[in-house]
């Protein structure tokens, strides 16, 4: 790992664990191991690294998303499997969970708009998959979708910000329990959207042109 990558990864942790004002370019500079103006060569202020941490926080959901897209839209994908990656994005790195959390509440503005720019197009993925649920009578008919896609990635998003809170309650293994919650949060996630239990659709229709423009 190069130290840009370095710096992003201790930098990710310590804005998630002190926030951004309680974090120094300094401290992270020693966390990492390396000179502050080494530091500052690759990031001129801790404004872009803020912005640069920001972004490879979601450019995992931006390389990932073409896949699932693909494999959705051709009948591939299942409602578990989109569900379960919308989960698994945040329960992959709590400190990242944590740190979109701090955003939101310290930066709300500038948040909006990068999530609008991230999550719209899972969210009307997702909502063209529910709606073709319930012309099929599969769905419940109050689902409203987009509210529904965006209180599962909340569950999500708060699951992992509070893994360790949650671990200190449960006990056992960590790697068993967030199968668990990542087991959990899917089976409430089905349960709120199918009339059935086990149903599910038989494909999920391409997202439309009109629902991907803000």
């Amino acid at each position: 790992m190069d130290n840009a990558a370095q710096i992003r990864l201790s930098a990710t942790r310590m804005f998630a664990r002190s926030g951004f004002d309680g974090t120094s370019i300094q401290a992270i500079a020693d966390d990492v191991g390396v000179a502050k103006q080494t530091l500052l060569y690759h990031y001129p202020s801790k404004d872009a690294l803020r912005r640069a941490v920001i972004e490879s926080v979601f450019e995992h959901w931006r390389t990932r998303l073409p896949a699932i897209l693909e494999a959705v839209t051709s009948g591939h994908g299942r409602f578990d499997a989109l569900t379960a990656e919308l989960i698994r994005f945040f329960q992959r790195d709590g400190d990242s969970a944590r740190l979109l959390v701090r955003e939101l509440l310290d930066n709300g503005e500038e948040m909006r708009a990068t999530l609008a720019q991230n999550l719209r197009p899972w969210v009307m993925l997702v909502a063209q998959y529910i709606r073709d649920g319930q012309r099929l009578n599969l769905i419940h008919d109050d689902v409203d979708p987009e509210a529904y896609v965006l209180e599962v990635i909340v569950l999500g998003v708060s699951t992992a910000a509070l893994e360790q809170l949650m671990e200190a309650a449960m006990g056992g293994d960590p790697e068993d329990n967030r199968s668990r919650w990542i087991a959990e949060l899917t089976r409430l996630s089905r349960t709120a959207l199918f009339k059935l239990p086990g149903t599910d659709l038989p494909q999920a229709a391409p997202v439309s042109d009109h629902a991907t423009e803000d």
